[in-house]
């Protein structure tokens, strides 16, 4: 199966500079970032991000704990194939961050679904997180109180886990753990 492309050149980098409001640009197609999420989602993400910030810190008193950060949206990400903003993310190679952004693909992408973007971040944002290297990809439902792994292996994303509301998964190759909720 080939990831879908582009038949035209599409949007750029330079005609997204010069938009305002927050955008993606996937493939050369622009999608608008507006509205902002609601309340739920952002006590979600929230509480993610906190737990993720929790676990690198812990991870980092063991050895080999490395250099992680976290982030959450707006953040540009910037891959061969565009501009995304996820909902959260971590990056373990500080020469990734610029002033501008994230310069390729984070360690870890986390997108929680909205019923606006829930069909792009399951289809368009999976397919260019697996073409553009994110080795670990979370997609978070809140409807439905589930969370799905996929771990990058021979260039595909394969369900790693299926995780249920208020479980524990482990996230950055084990290195830590958060509970889903």
């Amino acid at each position: 199966m080939s990831l879908p492309r582009l038949k035209h050149p599409g949007y750029t980098i330079e005609d997204w500079k010069l938009w305002d409001g927050r955008w993606e640009i996937i493939n050369g197609v622009a999608y608008d970032m507006t509205p902002a999420p609601s309340p739920d989602h952002q006590r979600i993400a929230s509480r993610l991000h906190v737990a993720l910030v929790n676990a690198l810190e812990e991870a980092r008193l063991k050895p080999g704990g490395g250099e992680c950060e976290t982030f959450f949206a707006p953040i540009d990400v910037f891959l061969d194939s565009g501009i995304v903003q996820p909902d959260l993310l971590v990056v373990c190679d500080p020469a990734k961050i610029s002033t501008r952004g994230i310069e390729g693909a984070p360690d870890l992408v986390v997108e929680i679904l909205s019923p606006s973007t829930a069909g792009k971040d399951v289809t368009r944002k999976r397919w260019t997180y697996e073409a553009a290297g994110v080795p670990e990809y979370l997609i978070v439902d809140p409807d439905e109180r589930v969370g799905l792994l996929l771990n990058l292996a021979g260039g595909r994303y394969e369900e790693a886990a299926r995780v249920e509301w208020g479980a524990v998964v482990a996230l950055l190759g084990g290195k830590v753990t958060v509970t889903l909720g």
